[in-house]
């Protein structure tokens, strides 16, 4: 599993500054948590289930208001309870949510539909009738790692393009931008491999139709 101090070694040989003369452990920290951040908004590999409500009369909620709602950047799927059963509600683009299933005013019911409007706005529609019980499928940032003390939340192979990003932004710091360029070159290169060898193993069902 990767580490703090193991990513600044990695990091450290891609840039031959193994010794520490031109960028410090602080300075190399910051761009390793922000390549962190970068390879979760490319894949959206950092996902969590988040538990909240929907309430009567209210029709959006804001990703704040989650659990992890300071870390959420995206909400895929929502379940909504409902007794015994727990139903998926249909995702909508929000113009035609608006069209849909915003015509009638006071219209509330069990809502079968969500839209996420702007950046971090999530509409429900129906407008839900009472209280439900709903989960969120999210992507959520990792937190900074700050010590070997950290634990790292991104698993390999995510891992592993981290180091060529953060060698990028280090080396467009210092403006030796063909230096750079190759680096994130590097980067797209090893995001494009752990997609391909984690998304290519699994059939839906052996029995169904082809794509």
């Amino acid at each position: 599993m990767a580490s703090y101090s193991g990513y600044i070694t990695e990091v450290r040989r891609l840039l031959h500054d193994a010794t520490g003369n031109f960028w410090t452990d602080t300075e190399l920290a910051d761009y390793i948590n922000g390549a962190r951040e970068r390879i979760v908004r490319d894949t959206g590999c950092l996902r969590t289930i988040q538990t909240s409500t929907v309430t009567n009369g209210v029709e959006t909620y804001q990703y704040a208001s989650l659990p992890q709602g300071n870390l959420t950047i995206d909400v895929l799927n929502i379940n909504l309870y409902w007794g015994n059963t727990r139903i998926p509600l249909r995702y909508l683009p929000f113009s035609q949510f608006n069209a849909e299933l915003r015509f009638w005013q006071n219209y509330t019911g069990r809502p079968i539909a969500f839209s996420i409007y702007g950046q971090q706005t999530i509409y429900v529609g129906p407008i839900p009738d009472q209280t439900y019980t709903v989960e969120y499928d999210t992507v959520i940032l990792p937190t900074p790692l700050t010590s070997d003390s950290t634990p790292e939340t991104i698993l390999d192979p995510y891992t592993v393009p981290v180091a060529f990003y953060a060698a990028y932004k280090a080396k467009f710091k210092e403006q030796s931008y063909g230096e750079a360029e190759i680096f994130k070159a590097q980067y797209t290169r090893q995001l494009q491999g752990v997609l391909t060898s984690t998304m290519t193993r699994r059939l839906p069902t052996p029995y169904s139709m082809p794509y």
